[in-house]
């Protein structure tokens, strides 16, 4: 790891506010409220807890993303895998896959067309789209105007609003996790396990 983790011993009060306050979202990283589990924090939270200030306003806008936001589950899981794989944020990929399939929010399979994208005919029409857009995202910085409309007709503005920032979110977050250098958790299935023949 290029990043070191917040060891236990450089916790301080606004580090344990801050953990405190996100326990019950972050559980399944490695907090669930109570310090005693405090090696079992994921390094992505820790390696952001070296800045309390940042981990402070960066928290809540993941928690709403993940889990907030108005899009539902499913699409908003099939957009953080289509950037996680586009991107090529292997740690990213393999965390929101194993979730995604744990919590049956999408099958394995459904994890495996993410890489084959929008021309898999198994995806729904708006599916398709989210995809596409994701796509676009990548190669454009931008959403075209017929896959912008498309999505208008299915999608409230403030359901446009989230999708866009979902996109954005993750690939932020993505691109910390390769710069600090998170390796893939030990378990977890990273892209070799999806490659395409």
């Amino acid at each position: 790891m290029r990043f070191p983790p917040i060891g236990h011993e450089q916790w301080t009060d606004e580090v344990r506010e801050i953990l405190a306050s996100f326990s019950v979202p972050f559980s399944q990283y490695g907090l669930g409220g109570d310090e005693s589990e405090k090696d079992k924090l994921s390094p992505i939270l820790s390696t952001v807890l070296q800045n309390p200030g940042l981990a402070r306003v960066y928290f809540p806008l993941a928690d709403y993303i993940l889990r907030k936001c108005s899009l539902q589950s499913r699409h908003t899981r099939i957009i953080i895998l289509r950037v996680a794989w586009l991107w090529r944020f292997e740690v990213e990929w393999a965390i929101h896959s194993s979730i995604a399939v744990r919590d049956g929010i999408l099958s394995d399979e459904d994890v495996r067309r993410v890489v084959q994208g929008p021309a898999d005919p198994a995806w729904s029409p708006l599916e398709k789209l989210i995809i596409t857009s994701v796509d676009q995202m990548r190669e454009s910085s931008n959403i075209d105007d017929t896959v912008w409309c498309a999505l208008a007709d299915e999608f409230s503005n403030q359901q446009l609003a989230d999708l866009t920032f979902t996109i954005g979110s993750y690939v932020l977050a993505g691109m910390y996790m390769n710069c600090f250098g998170l390796p893939v958790p030990a378990g977890l299935k990273g892209f070799e396990s999806y490659q395409t023949e």
